[in-house]
């Protein structure tokens, strides 16, 4: 109907449009902005545009740089309640979804663990029963989501005291089993290195003191565990991205390089920058060839001139990149990031096949003596202050591991007051710095009892804090685009789709599906 009138009426209706609008209406007047002139009122009356976005999606106009901006918010936020589902008398914990988003994985109170595949149940088990456990810590789909890590821990009765067990779960079309499990020390936590191993935390009863195992789920391996970095710090959370930049594999790589030889960094890069014929000087020829992908300094000039040498018949490991990045944090403001490199394991590896040996190895002493002896240790390679405690915090990955999202909380300066402050960071893992978008300059105050949860995808950013639910643009500069607030019971997590804008909340027993208004129409066509 719209379309139909005319430009003087157009004209005088974005003229004298109302702050109290329904936001369906707006998004048709934006997107008629887009090709009507006599729109164009509309959109430039900031007053107007001040007003509507503070009530509806706490966004300043100023912040966007085109219509398009608000209109990919207000078409793409995952705000639309869909689909309820009650759990009965059982109280949900936690909800998370696979890297592909195929698979949801729900857990209960007393353990229970539900593993979707679209909507058929693929997996229930109550790791209660069958492992005596009394609370699940964590849940992990591995990269290829063909098993799942639960971690959490049980009442061992003959040795008086909680011990954390780690299980894994093979994953099949319409069925799942119990894989491989290990035992871990008390408050210890695993996470996946790849398809095949796990990575799990050991410190030997030593506060400050962290050993960090790789252990195998393939029975067939010819070493099952292995110890592969010790840290004299203390570490209560760690994770593994899958995806190392150029720029970081080739700075790790020539710093080791630098180690080993005994020289400075700013030495070795003179020296490479002689025998590729680099000038290390200029830092935009020099950000061009760390960021090149799959290929490293000393075999850049090989591949590059006019002779150059084919990749495939180039020996550099440096084109078979099987690297990961190691992040992990203590109770303090520190974020600690470590490159987990194939020679980084072939070493600890042969340390593990002589560790019978009598001589002195280095590499020995710090794997395999007991921690409370130690005299080296593993260095990390980048560490990062939040300026908040990480002691309550939450951590995760964008769906191509590109970016770290991570909760910081610090309590009121009043003592009496039971409340403390969320403030969530975004890093950048390409370029190891803390990014500026999205803006978390507005950190919400919770009470101290309650839990916070980050999660995001490739649009959107979701964190739940008490009752509420806000929502942040991955790209774009301002506050949350949105804020959830129908809930009558505090949220226990919060999980955004990897690749469709939806999200899935869960509060008490229940377990919540939002989506964006695109895939609702979208839906509702489909089931017409």
């Amino acid at each position: 109907m719209l379309l139909k009138l005319t430009d003087v009426v157009l004209d005088k209706l974005g003229k004298t449009l109302p702050a109290k609008v329904d936001l369906r209406m707006v998004m048709d007047l934006l997107s008629l902005s887009l090709v009507q002139s006599s729109l164009n009122e509309f959109f430039n009356k900031e007053v107007y545009w001040q007003r509507l976005m503070t009530k509806h999606l706490w966004i300043d106009r100023k912040m966007f740089r085109s219509k398009d901006d608000i209109l990919f918010l207000l078409n793409n936020t995952p705000s639309c309640p869909q689909e309820t589902f009650d759990y009965g008398e059982k109280i949900l914990r936690f909800a998370t979804f696979s890297n592909d988003g195929s698979m949801l994985a729900v857990i209960g109170n007393e353990c229970r663990l539900w593993v979707y595949r679209e909507e058929e149940e693929i997996l229930f088990v109550q790791l209660h029963e069958k492992r005596r456990w009394n609370k699940v810590l964590s849940v992990e789909f591995s990269p290829d989501d063909n098993h799942i890590l639960i971690v959490g821990f049980m009442e061992e009765i003959l040795a008086m005291r909680r011990k954390n067990e780690a299980c894994v779960y093979e994953l099949g079309e319409d069925h799942a089993r119990l894989h491989s499990f290990n035992y871990l020390d008390q408050g210890m936590l695993s996470t996946w290195l790849d398809n095949k191993h796990i990575l799990y935390m050991s410190n030997n009863g030593m506060r400050d003191r962290m050993r960090i195992f790789i252990s195998s789920i393939d029975i067939s391996s010819e070493i099952m565990i292995f110890p592969i970095l010790t840290f004299n710090t203390r570490v209560t959370k760690i994770l593994v991205a899958q995806h190392v930049s150029p720029r970081t594999r080739k700075i790790t790589q020539i710093a080791d390089q630098a180690q080993e030889e005994g020289k400075t960094l700013s030495q070795k890069l003179f020296e490479i920058g002689l025998e590729s014929g680099v000038d290390v000087n200029n830092m935009q020829e020099l950000r061009a060839i760390l960021d090149q992908e799959s290929q490293c300094m000393p075999c850049y000039r090989l591949h590059s001139h006019h002779d150059a040498v084919s990749q495939r018949n180039c020996s550099c490991q440096c084109h078979h990149n099987t690297d990961k990045l190691l992040i992990f944090h203590g109770n303090d403001d520190r974020l600690h990031i470590k490159v987990i490199t194939h020679r980084l394991l072939e070493r600890a590896k042969q340390a593990w096949r002589q560790r019978g040996d009598v001589e002195e190895d280095a590499d020995q002493n710090r794997l395999f003596s007991p921690l409370l002896h130690c005299t080296s240790f593993d260095t990390v390679d980048h560490v990062f202050r939040t300026g908040f405690s990480l002691l309550k915090s939450s951590m995760c990955f964008s769906p191509d591991h590109r970016y770290l999202y991570v909760t910081g909380t610090r309590e009121a300066e009043k003592p009496k007051d039971p409340i403390m402050e969320i403030k969530p960071t975004c890093l950048d893992l390409e370029t190891m710095v803390i990014k500026s978008t999205p803006d978390f300059s507005i950190h919400p105050w919770v009470e101290y009892d309650y839990s916070a949860c980050i999660t995001a995808n490739n649009d959107f950013v979701a964190l739940f804090t008490g009752k509420d639910v806000l929502l942040w643009s991955s790209f774009h500069r301002g506050y949350p685009t949105k804020i959830l607030s129908d809930f009558n019971w505090p949220i226990s997590s919060v999980a955004l789709h990897p690749l469709k804008n939806e999200l899935v909340a869960t509060c008490q027993t229940e377990l919540r599906y939002f989506q964006s208004p695109v895939l609702k129409i979208e839906n509702n066509s489909t089931q017409t």
